[in-house]
């Protein structure tokens, strides 16, 4: 026969009345409740009951401290009142994530999630901002079009050279090559090029071979060599 013992209790519902940050210990405050939701008044809250985390070892683990107010399952290894843990957190009161079957989401808020759509695109979505931290390469393969949109300014900057290789480049705006700092720069172009319109220089051109214009002439032509 089985060991009942005298404190044996099952599974029970429970609230959250107050939560932690994760500083390595992670867990929250419960109230518990009786089946039709309210508060047990024979039960005190119960302190610092344990919350179980997915993919456990040395400082792993995925973690999300439940707000205040958040109803969930409180239960007692081997009926002990005295080892309380929380196994299971229900979205009763809060309402769940919209989502539709096949899908996946992790979500903050309505305006903060990633989610993976039945078919299979990757959604990323947040009202703030984004930061990535990578101690070695990356790669991307995109098959078809890579587009970004960047409602202010944009920056790339990288301590060797920056490579932009295609069949064609387009370069659509105003083009200014400047030194670090907006200082005097350089260019070099290594080719032919074609010019449509008018080319304003405010110092001097050097040439090592000779300009000539569209009908084969070049004395008339100033240029310092």
């Amino acid at each position: 026969m089985p060991d009942l013992r005298s404190y044996y209790r099952v599974v029970r519902k429970a609230r959250v009345v107050k939560t932690y940050a994760s500083d390595g210990r992670y867990w929250a405050d419960v109230q518990p409740l009786r089946n039709d939701e309210n508060v047990d008044e024979s039960e005190p809250v119960i302190s610092k009951v344990e919350i179980p985390v997915v993919w456990a070892g040395p400082e792993r683990g995925i973690v999300c401290p439940p707000v205040a107010g958040a109803f969930c399952d409180l239960e007692y290894y081997d009926g002990d009142p005295d080892y309380p843990r929380i196994s299971n957190f229900r979205w009763h009161g809060n309402k769940a994530p919209g989502c539709e079957l096949g899908a996946f989401i992790i979500q903050q808020s309505p305006e903060v999630y990633v989610k993976i759509t039945p078919g299979g695109d990757i959604v990323h979505k947040t009202t703030g901002e984004r930061v990535n931290e990578i101690g070695g390469g990356k790669q991307e393969t995109v098959v078809a079009d890579w587009n970004i949109e960047v409602g202010g300014s944009a920056l790339i900057e990288a301590g060797a050279e920056v490579t932009v290789r295609a069949p064609q480049i387009n370069l659509v705006g105003p083009l200014l090559i400047t030194g670090v700092g907006g200082g005097h720069g350089s260019g070099a172009l290594q080719g032919d090029l074609n010019v449509i319109g008018n080319i304003t220089v405010t110092g001097d051109i050097t040439a090592t071979g000779t300009i000539i214009d569209g009908g084969g002439n070049t004395n008339h032509h100033e240029h310092a060599l």
